[in-house]
This record gives C-alpha cells, structure tokens and sequence, in this order.
C-alpha cells in the first residue's frame, strides 16, 4: 500500500479536502475523495489491476494515483467541481466512480452537460499547455534503500522555456505506512542554477510501505516528485 494525497483548497469561500490513497493490492483501486465540512462530495475509484498484470510495478500505481490527486485538486481551483458534483455520473466500465450527492442550493449551476472527470482532465491538461509552471527533475537516477545515506540532486525549471529557476523552496520527506508521523530530511531552497543538493539518511525499514517525496514551492505553483524506498 502506498502513502498517500491530502490537500486542502479552498474556492468560493469554502475549503474542500481532497484525499487520494491506495487501498492495496487486495483491492486493486486508487480512490480519491472530495470532502466539504466533514461531508464526501466525490469520490473517483481507478482500478489498477490490469497495469500490474501487464508488468506495471508499485511506481506505475504511484503516477496514477498522483496525477488523479493532481487532477482533482486542478478541477476544484478551476472551479470545475459542479461539473463533478450534481448527480451520478455516466462511467466507463472498469470506473466505479459515485457521487454523493447533489450540489446545495445557491451553488453555482452546473453546465446543462454534465461532463466526467476525464472530460476535466482534457479540459485541464490543454489549458496546462498555454500556462508556465513549475518542473522537477533529478539530475540522477537512484537507488532509495532503507537504512542508506543516499545524495540527492533536483533542479527545478519552467515548463514552457526550460529556464532554471532559482529560490525555489525544497523538502525532502519520508513516509510510511508504518509510522504515524512524516520525517523531514532535508530543507533548501536551489541555486544559481536551480539546482538543491543534499544527502539524506533514510530511516530503517519499519514494516510498512515507504515514500522519498520531494516537494518544491515556487512563485509558479507548486510540484512534488515521489519515490519509492526499498529494502
């Protein structure tokens, strides 16, 4: 099981959490849902059984589940979540997606098309296509093993241009299913060249399912890169 999403954002005066997690290879699906004042508004279930079986491993699951969490949050600062929201919503056949409920009096109204979370994400990601923002890429490929002291190299860019950006805050944090707490490594903010360095010193295994997730804020937007650790 991976560790996994929560992120709170707030659009129109109120402040929805959006929670993404893997529920294990036992049930097979990335689900991700929507809350407003302890209420679920949405849920999105993916399965991923068929990317296992065609040789996709946990960082595979990972991508998905990240992008879905990515997507969803987009979806609600874009001020699409009505488009969610409002009744059940048409899937494809291997989408378990449910909607919980109607979207309250007062709220905006929806589009006369209801329009699926797939639709969103084409919606979104065109609309990534014209806007700049916030890239991290290591500079090396590495192995993240428990118990290790393994050196770290991220550069951060924009996505249109390419050009390094500089002052771009960094964390380094580890998570487990196995602890109940996160761990911070590392803190710093890129170079000249956009670029942090550091060396961090991975916990011993504990048990559970572990992450590396480096996150990175600029005045671009925000970006995070995740890894899975290994024994």
């Amino acid at each position: 099981m991976l560790t996994g999403y929560n992120t709170d954002i707030e659009y129109g005066g109120t402040v929805y959490h959006v929670q993404t997690e893997d529920k294990g290879r036992e049930s097979g699906f990335v689900e991700s849902l929507v809350y407003s004042a302890g209420e679920i508004l949405y849920s999105r279930r993916t399965p991923y059984a068929e990317v296992l079986e065609e040789g996709g491993d946990l960082e595979a699951v990972a991508a998905m589940m990240e992008r879905q969490h990515r997507t969803l949050v987009e979806a609600i600062r874009r001020g699409l979540l009505n488009r969610l929201i409002g009744g059940e919503e048409t899937a494809e056949e291997d989408d378990e997606t449910v909607v919980s409920r109607k979207a309250e009096a007062g709220a905006a109204e929806p589009p006369p098309a209801e329009r699926s979370l797939d639709q969103v994400i084409l919606d979104y990601l065109e609309a990534q296509k014209s806007q700049d923002h916030l890239v991290l890429k290591a500079r090396a490929e590495r192995e993240f093993v428990y118990g290790s002291e393994v050196p770290v190299e991220i550069c951060a860019a924009r996505s249109r241009s390419e050009e390094p950006i500089t002052g771009v805050r960094v964390q380094i944090v580890f998570k487990s299913t196995g602890e109940p707490h996160r761990l911070i490594l590392a803190e710093g903010t890129t170079d000249g060249e956009g670029c942090f360095s550091t060396t961090v010193a991975l916990p011993p295994f504990n048990g559970g399912t572990s992450a590396l997730v480096i996150t990175a804020d600029s005045d671009i937007g925000p970006a995070e890169i995740k890894h899975l650790v290994h024994r």
